[in-house]
C-alpha cells in the first residue's frame, strides 16, 4: 500500500508544498484521493445519473429501517405455514383442542404481525420515495434553469411542465420500492423455497419447472410494452404542447377564426394516443394473461401429483395443506417480482425520457488565446462570433471596447444582431468565438453570481412573475431581505426609483383600485376619510361635474336601486345585489314598505323593453352595457315572459330574477324606462325605513357635512357596533369596496376618464398632504396576476426597468427596453439615463432615432457586424448608415 501511495504523496508535495515538504500522514493522504473523488461524483450531470442514482444517494437510515421491517415481516409470513402443519398433524389428529387453542392462537399473532409489518412496509416505501423525489424533482428544476439560453430554442414549455411534475410523480412511486419490493419478494422466496424443499423435493422441482417459460416470454411482452409506451410518452408530450400554444396563441385563434383547425389538430393527436393506448393495453394485458396462467397451472401440478403422494400414504395430509400454503407464498413474491420488473421498466423508460428531454447538448467553446485588452476598456470584446446550428451567423467578428460610465446606443435595422449581441453581452448566449473581459477578466470563466452583480438586462418583453409588484421588483436582489430594516430600506429605494421612471403614477392607481383586507383597511381609514373631505369639500366644485356624492336624503340617479335602497354594504356581502332576493331583511323592507309589486313590475317592463329591442335591432356587446340584463341572461327572460303571456304562474325563482333585473337598474345609465317622482319618493321611505329601524343608524351625514373636523374612523364609520353594515354616508368606510370608491364616495356620472382627467389634481394635493406613502404600498402589495395579467404592457415593462435598476449593476443592458412605454414615459426615462445614471456604463438598443442624440456613442450594426461607431454628431457628417437610417433609407450593408 505504501508502494502506491508514494507517487500520489510526491505529487502532492510538488504542488501544494514547493518549499517546506513535510510527510503527510494517512488522513491527508485519504483526503488527497477520496475527496476530489467524491466531489467528482457529485459533481455528474444530472442527466447522466442513473435511476438507482437517486435510492442509494440520501435517506440510509430509512433504508436500514426498512430492511429491518422486511426482515421481520418476511418471518411471520413463514411462521403461519409451519402452524397449519402443526395444526392438522398434532392438534387436530391428537383431539387436542388446548393445544388448537395455542396454535390458533399463535397462527392469528403471527398473521396480524405480518399484516402490520406489510403496513410498515408500504408507508416507509411512499416516505423514501417523497423524500427521493423531493431531492429528484429538485435538482432537475435547478438543472432545467441552468440550461443555455440557446437550448430554450427547442424546449417546448408543454414538455417542460409535463415532465417535471406528472411524468416525475409516476417515477417517484417506483422509487419508493426500488429496494423494499425486490429485497423483500426475494428473501419470501428464498425462504418459503427452503421449507417446501423440507418438506418435499420432487413436489419443490414440479413448482420451479413452469419459471423458465414465464422468464422468456414475460421479458419479450415487456419489451413491447416499453416501445409503445415510449410512443405514449412522446404522444402526451405533443398533445400538452399543442394544448400550450393554443392557449399562449388564443388571441391568433380568435382573431382569425381558426377553431377548426386546431380542433382537427388536436384531433389528430387524439386519434393518434387512442391507437397507442389501444396497443399498449393489448401487451400489458397480455403479460397479466401470461402471469395468472402460470400462477393457475402451479396448483395444478401439485394436486395431481400430491394428491397421488398423499393417496399412496407417501405424503401426510398436513404436509400437502402446508406445501399448498406455501405454494401460493411462493408465487405471490415471484408475481411481485414480475410486477416490480415492469414498474421498472416503466420507470425507467419515463426516466431516460425526462434526461434525455433536459440532456445539454452544447459545450463552451475551448478558452480563447489571450488577447491584448486596451487599458481604458471597462468592457471588452474582441472578435465574437456566434454560430446556431447549420452554420447560420448571427455575429461575425465584433470587436467593441466600452469606457466606464459610457453611454452607448446599438442601432439596426430587424435582424441584424443587436439583440444577440445583447444576450452574449451579459452572458445569456455563450459565443461560439471570441473572448470578453469586463475590467480584464475573462467572463468565460466568471461565475453566474459575478456576473448578475455586475450587468442587469432588461429585455424587449419583460416576464413577471406572480406575486405582488413589489416582489417582482425585488426579484433581481440576490436574496429576498430578511430583517425589518433592510426592508424599510428597499422598499425607501424602490419608492424613490418608480417615481423617477414614472412607475409611481401606476402604482397609486393600482392602490386606489385595490380592496384591501379589512385589518390592512383599519389602518388606512384616517387617510382615506382626510382625502376624502379633500375631494368633497377642497376639490369639490371640479368633482361635481362627474361624481354624483353620496346624499342619505337624495334619490340617486347614477346608482343603482340597489344601492339607493339599501345605502351601505355588509362586510360579509349577504346583502350583494345577487343575493338581495332572497335576503330575510330584503324581504321584510319589501313587505314592511309595500315596495315589492313595485319592483317586480319594474322588472317586467325592463325585461320586455330589453326583449323588444333585441329583435328589433342587431346588438354588440356594447348594448348590454346600457341595459341591467346580460347576455347569458337572454334566454331565460324569453321564458318569463313567455310564460306570462300564456298565463302560467311565476315560480319563486322567476320572480326573484325580476327583482333582480330591478335592482341592477340605474335610472340615468341605462334610461329604458323613465320612473316617476311617486317611485323615487317610495325609494327613499324604504331607504329611511332600512337604515333607521331595520339597521338602527343613527346621524347619516352628506357631503354637504361642511364642519371642517375630520370623523373618527374608530367610531364613525360603522353604525351600528353589533352589525357589519356600513353605511354609504360621509362618515362610512365601506370595506369591500376599494380605496378609490371610499374617496369619492359617490358614482361616476360619465366614465373613469374623466376621473382620470382630475386624478393628477387630486393626487398632487394628497401627496402635499403626505397621505399617499401608504397608497403606495398598497399599490406596490398590488397581485399581478399569472404572468402580471393584472398589467398593462407599459406597467410592465416599468416594473422591469425598476427591478434591474434595482439591483444597482454597474452595467445596464436595454434591449428596447422602453418599447411598450408612451412617448411621454419614454422620453421621461431618457432623461432620468441621462442625468441620474451618469456613473453607469449603459448598452441600449433603440429604435426611435431621435432618441440618439441623448448617447455618447452611437453603433450601427448589420448583418451580425458593426458598420458604424462613433458620436451621434459625428455619424450623422458622415451622412453613411446611422444618416440613412434615420432618413429611411435603404439599410446599410455590412463591410
Amino acid at each position: 500500500m505504501a508502494v502506491r501511495l508514494r507517487p500520489t504523496r510526491l505529487v502532492t508535495s510538488a504542488l501544494f508544498q514547493p518549499q517546506s515538504v513535510r510527510r503527510p500522514n494517512r488522513m491527508s493522504l485519504l483526503r488527497s484521493i477520496w475527496i476530489p473523488a467524491m466531489y467528482h461524483k457529485i459533481k455528474v450531470p444530472i442527466t447522466k445519473r442513473s435511476l438507482y442514482y437517486w435510492i442509494f444517494r440520501k435517506h440510509h437510515g430509512l433504508q436500514l429501517f426498512l430492511l429491518a421491517i422486511i426482515l421481520m415481516g418476511v418471518f411471520f409470513k413463514v411462521v403461519p405455514l409451519e402452524l397449519q402443519k402443526r395444526i392438522v398433524n398434532e392438534a387436530i389428529s391428537q383431539r387436542d383442542e388446548h393445544l388448537l387453542l395455542w396454535y390458533c392462537g399463535l397462527y392469528l399473532s403471527a398473521v396480524l404481525l405480518a399484516g402490520l409489518s406489510k403496513y410498515l412496509i408500504n408507508m416507509l416505501q411512499v416516505i423514501i420515495g417523497q423524500k427521493i423525489l423531493i431531492g429528484l424533482r429538485t435538482e432537475l428544476y435547478l438543472h432545467v434553469l441552468h440550461l443555455p439560453l440557446q437550448r430554450y430554442r427547442g424546449l417546448r414549455p408543454g414538455s417542460a411542465i409535463s415532465a417535471i411534475t406528472g411524468e416525475l410523480n409516476a417515477i417517484g412511486a417506483f422509487l419508493g420500492q426500488a429496494l423494499a419490493v425486490p429485497l423483500t419478494s426475494i428473501i419470501t422466496y428464498v425462504v418459503v423455497f427452503s421449507y417446501m424443499f423440507s418438506l418435499s423435493r420432487t413436489l419443490t422441482l414440479i413448482t420451479i419447472a413452469v419459471y423458465p417459460f414465464e422468464i422468456v416470454l414475460i421479458p419479450l411482452l415487456q419489451k413491447k410494452f416499453n416501445t409503445w409506451n415510449q410512443k405514449r410518452i412522446s404522444t402526451v408530450r405533443e398533445m400538452s404542447d399543442t394544448v400550450n400554444e393554443a392557449i399562449s396563441g388564443i388571441v391568433e385563434i380568435q382573431s382569425y377564426n381558426r377553431y377548426q383547425f386546431e380542433k382537427d389538430r388536436i384531433s389528430r393527436i387524439i386519434a393518434k394516443l387512442y391507437r397507442i393506448i389501444i396497443t399498449l393495453n393489448i401487451f400489458k394485458f397480455g403479460i397479466k394473461f401470461s402471469g395468472n396462467f402460470f400462477q393457475a397451472l402451479g396448483p395444478f401440478l401439485l394436486f395431481l401429483v400430491g394428491g397421488h403422494l398423499a393417496i399412496n400414504g407417501q405424503f401426510s395430509l398436513g404436509a400437502l395443506v402446508a406445501f399448498l400454503s406455501a405454494h401460493e407464498k411462493l408465487y405471490d413474491p415471484w408475481q411481485e417480482l414480475r410486477l416490480f420488473y415492469q414498474e421498472y421498466q416503466n420507470a425507467l423508460v419515463s426516466y431516460q425520457q425526462i434526461t434525455r428531454l433536459f440532456e445539454n447538448h452544447e459545450t463552451l467553446p475551448p478558452p480563447a488565446a489571450a488577447q491584448v485588452i486596451s487599458p481604458a476598456a471597462y468592457l471588452e470584446l474582441c472578435h465574437i462570433y456566434y454560430n446556431l446550428p447549420g452554420n447560420v451567423t448571427l455575429l461575425r467578428d465584433v470587436s467593441l471596447s466600452i469606457r466606464k460610465g459610457e453611454h452607448i446606443a446599438l442601432i439596426g435595422a430587424s435582424g441584424c444582431g443587436k439583440s444577440t449581441l445583447a444576450l452574449v453581452l451579459a452572458r445569456l448566449y455563450q459565443t461560439s468565438e471570441g473572448t470578453i473581459h469586463f475590467q480584464g477578466r475573462d467572463m468565460t470563466h466568471c461565475s453566474p453570481e459575478f456576473i448578475s452583480s455586475r450587468i442587469a438586462m432588461i429585455p424587449q418583453r419583460p416576464f413577471i412573475f406572480s406575486g405582488t409588484i413589489a416582489e417582482n421588483i425585488m426579484y433581481g436582489l440576490p436574496e429576498t431581505p430578511a430583517n425589518s430594516g433592510s426592508h424599510t430600506e428597499i422598499r425607501a429605494r424602490i419608492r424613490r426609483i418608480i417615481q423617477s421612471i414614472g412607475l409611481e403614477k401606476d402604482v397609486i392607481w393600482l392602490g386606489m383600485s385595490s380592496i384591501p383586507p379589512v385589518k390592512e383597511a383599519r389602518k388606512l381609514q384616517k387617510h382615506v376619510l382626510k382625502m376624502r373631505q379633500i375631494v368633497h369639500h377642497e376639490l369639490r366644485s371640479q368633482f361635481e361635474e362627474v361624481v354624483e356624492f353620496y346624499d342619505p336624503d337624495a334619490f340617486l340617479h347614477y346608482a343603482t336601486l340597489r344601492d339607493n335602497l339599501i345605502f351601505g354594504e355588509c362586510e360579509s356581502g349577504k346583502l350583494a345585489i345577487d343575493k338581495l332576493p332572497t335576503n330575510e331583511k330584503f324581504l321584510v323592507l319589501m313587505e314592511k314598505t309595500d315596495i315589492k309589486n313595485d319592483l317586480l313590475g319594474l322588472g317586467l317592463a325592463l325585461a320586455r323593453i330589453t326583449m323588444e329591442m333585441l329583435q328589433q335591432t342587431t346588438t354588440d356587446e356594447s348594448f348590454f352595457t346600457k341595459s341591467p340584463m346580460e347576455a347569458v341572461e337572454v334566454d331565460r327572460y324569453a321564458d318569463i315572459l313567455n310564460h306570462l303571456d300564456d298565463a302560467v304562474r311565476l315560480t319563486r325563482e322567476e320572480k326573484n330574477r325580476l327583482l333582480l333585473l330591478a335592482l341592477r337598474y340605474i335610472p340615468a345609465k341605462h334610461g329604458q324606462i323613465r320612473l316617476q317622482p311617486e317611485f323615487t319618493e317610495k325609494i327613499l321611505s324604504a331607504r329611511k325605513y332600512f337604515l333607521s329601524e331595520m339597521q338602527k343608524v343613527g346621524n347619516c351625514h352628506g357631503h354637504e357635512h361642511r364642519s371642517g373636523e375630520l370623523f373618527d374612523p374608530e367610531t364613525s364609520t360603522k353604525d351600528n357596533e353589533e352589525s357589519e353594515f356600513n353605511t354609504y354616508c360621509y362618515s362610512g368606510y365601506l370595506y369591500n369596496r376599494n380605496i378609490r370608491t371610499n374617496i369619492l364616495m359617490g358614482s361616476v356620472k360619465k366614465t373613469f376618464e374623466d376621473i382620470l382627467q382630475l386624478k393628477e389634481l387630486a393626487w398632487d394635493t394628497f401627496k402635499r398632504r403626505g397621505l399617499l406613502e401608504e397608497i403606495i404600498d398598497l399599490g406596490l402589495d398590488f397581485i399581478v396576476g399569472s404572468q402580471g395579467s393584472h398589467l398593462s404592457g407599459g406597467q410592465k415593462q416599468k416594473i422591469a426597468i425598476a427591478r434591474a435598476l434595482l439591483t444597482d449593476a454597474p452595467v445596464l443592458i436595454m434591449d428596447e427596453a422602453t418599447a411598450s412605454l408612451d412617448n411621454i414615459s419614454q422620453s421621461m426615462f431618457q432623461e432620468y439615463i441621462s442625468q441620474s445614471l451618469r456613473d453607469k456604463t449603459i448598452i441600449s438598443i433603440i429604435h426611435r432615432l431621435d432618441l440618439a442624440h441623448f448617447y455618447d456613442r452611437i453603433i450601427v450594426m448589420d448583418n451580425g457586424a458593426i458598420v458604424e461607431d462613433g458620436t451621434y454628431e459625428e455619424l450623422m457628417r458622415q451622412e453613411g448608415a446611422l444618416y440613412r437610417l434615420y432618413h429611411n433609407n435603404t439599410p446599410p450593408k455590412a463591410q
